[in-house]
């Protein structure tokens, strides 16, 4: 099974992607954990900026019984 990865939202431009980690429970217990783990492996927030509009919003984290799910959306705003 394939735990991370980078998948492009908008194939044409190339202007949105979306970063994803998976882990098992058991390596993410609690909430200091995925924050260390948000830290580590994903980039800082931030709102639109520069000639681009350069955007990263914030990790949306989804947790089931066996698997947490990071997710991070990044991209250009048109």
């Amino acid at each position: 099974m394939k735990t991370q990865g980078v998948k492009l939202i908008d194939r044409a431009t190339h202007s949105c992607q979306l970063d994803w980690l998976v882990l098992s429970a058991r390596e993410c217990p609690d909430e200091v954990t995925e924050r260390r783990i948000v830290l580590s492996y994903f980039r800082v927030p931030h709102e639109p900026w520069a000639p681009e509009r350069a955007f990263v919003q914030p990790v949306v984290i989804r947790r089931s019984r066996r698997r947490v799910l990071f997710c991070q959306q990044s991209g250009l705003k048109m």
